[in-house]
């Protein structure tokens, strides 16, 4: 956790504690004169690396609230801007705190402006810090500190002022709805009974002012904590109760701030300023009163932080990067490792088993080549397949049409075909001509059945199943060879056609059919 420098600086006396981890040990408080600013340079030589918060417990300081129109970013910035500058003109110490938004439809913004209007009283203090070159982060009124006591306390009354004594005075700092509104500083004199008397008197001052600023009415219940560090302020409450019946009045002793705060006791007494110091360590507040000049060197120190976080963001994951590489590597090469013996087990198991096999007529080699020959002749043969099928298709078309015999040939000429007899015949379709390329030829023998001895009909049934060859896609021609019956006029008739009819009693045909070539 970052180091703090808390700084507490009023009109009498300058409180500082070193705040690391959720604690300081103790305050080591200067005067506020030339001698104790000399003392508190020697203090800063030694100390480096820490961010200075200051909180400033003066008389001359100034709160203004106010309802201003909803607005967002560079406008709301604006519009506050202008604000500052009319409340404060020549003052670099104010700021605005939007507190929090009315419930109307315009969800109008209600601010808290204040300022610390005597900037004197924190110069030279401030110009000996940066000359020390440690970061300003914020410059708070002591009252804002204070926002995180209501808070840790879990403090819900609507109406609450907090009586605190510093070295300055008596502190009476209204809350109304556990927000800051208004805070005063009384000077007061010490001394026994007339100290107590004073106290419950500007007690009653402060709610008529209240009143006045038409804050709180009479009628309204206020709760006063009076924060006693000292444990010597019973008779407060008691007197106060006594003559204020709207009034709560609530002591905080020592043991209950040191309970319920978390300060430790030589803490709490090394400086009438420790507690609020405690509280601005624990938690930032809000209004930051420090001009940009003020705090340029904590930006420049936020800065560098994020630099160096980036940069150690970046270290961290070269380092995981390298690290899952690394494991990558070491995972592959056992892998690696892994398969190696399994290959060679694998080897090994093959080898044991081979030497039980026969002995190889021929070596793999050769044994690989037939392999490929064999798969590089069956890619160029052919089979009578596809012939059939058209065949087949035909007679499914034609089921006067029945098959005797059947022959295939694939080359590059036509099949074999004996002569067609005298009753041979050819239709019109020629035979492809002969280009040299393989290609499918078949001889059809079959027979018309029933024939009856109606030859005219049997000759249309040929015709047909020719026809239905013809047109598959494949076929390139169909050539008849022989008709039941030669219809060629370049034949002659001869003999008894009633003797041949009884003699053969069939219509047999044959047929050639080509199919297209191929490669």
């Amino acid at each position: 956790m970052a180091k703090k420098l808390l700084l507490s600086i009023s009109e009498k006396q300058i409180s500082a504690a070193r705040w690391q981890g959720n604690h300081f040990a103790a305050c080591t408080v200067f005067a506020n004169d030339d001698i104790g600013l000399t003392a508190f340079k020697q203090y800063l030589a030694p100390i480096s690396n820490h961010t200075v918060y200051v909180i400033v417990d003066a008389v001359g300081e100034d709160y203004r609230f106010e309802l201003l129109p909803s607005s967002f970013g560079s406008d709301r910035a604006e519009m506050v801007g202008r604000k500052l500058k009319q409340h404060y003109r020549n003052n670099p110490y104010c700021s605005a705190w939007l507190q929090e938004r009315d419930s109307g439809k315009r969800g109008d913004g209600r601010y808290l402006f204040c300022a610390l209007t005597t900037p004197d009283l924190i110069e030279s203090w401030v110009q000996t810090i940066l000359e020390r070159k440690l970061p300003i982060a914020g410059i708070y009124l002591l009252p804002t500190a204070g926002q995180s006591l209501i808070e840790k306390l879990q403090l819900k009354q609507p109406h609450l002022l907090v009586v605190s004594l510093h070295s300055s005075g008596m502190r009476l700092t209204y809350f109304r709805n556990q927000k800051l509104r208004i805070s005063r500083l009384a000077q007061l004199d010490s001394g026994g009974q007339q100290t107590i008397k004073s106290l419950a008197e500007e007690i009653s001052n402060t709610r008529l002012y209240l009143h006045g600023l038409r804050v709180l009415t009479l009628d309204e219940q206020l709760t006063v904590l009076v924060i006693d560090r000292e444990d010597a302020l019973h008779d407060l409450v008691q007197t106060i109760a006594r003559d204020n019946p709207n009034i709560e009045c609530r002591r905080l002793g020592r043991a209950e701030i040191i309970e319920k705060l978390g300060i430790s006791k030589t803490a709490l007494t090394s400086s009438i300023d420790a507690l609020y110091l405690h509280l601005l360590g624990l938690r930032t507040p809000i209004n930051n009163l420090a001009p940009a000049s003020a705090t340029a060197g904590y930006r420049q120190y936020q800065a560098q932080r994020m630099i160096y976080a980036t940069a150690g963001a970046a270290a961290l994951g070269t380092i995981a990067w390298c690290a899952i590489n690394t494991l990558q590597i070491i995972y592959l090469h056992g892998k690696t490792e892994a398969d190696a013996r399994e290959s060679a087990l694998q080897q090994t198991l093959y080898q044991e088993a081979t030497r039980q096999f026969p002995a190889a007529p021929t070596s793999a080699e050769n044994l690989k080549r037939a392999v490929e020959i064999s798969q590089k002749i069956g890619s160029t043969t052919r089979s009578p397949e596809i012939m059939m099928n058209i065949v087949s298709q035909a007679l499914e078309l034609n089921p006067n049409i029945v098959l005797n015999t059947f022959g295939w040939k694939y080359d590059t000429t036509d099949i074999t075909v004996g002569s067609g007899g005298p009753n041979s015949s050819s239709s019109n379709i020629s035979s492809p001509a002969v280009t040299g390329l393989r290609h499918q030829s078949g001889v059809i023998e079959g027979e018309v059945r029933p024939f009856r001895d109606d030859y005219r009909a049997a000759i249309e049934t040929v015709n047909r199943f020719v026809e239905s060859l013809s047109q598959q896609p494949e076929v390139a021609a169909v050539k008849i060879l022989h008709l039941p019956l030669n219809i060629s006029p370049d034949q002659s008739l001869s003999g008894n056609t009633e003797g041949d009819r009884e003699q053969t009693g069939k219509a047999e045909f044959k047929l050639l059919v080509v199919l297209k070539q191929t490669v």
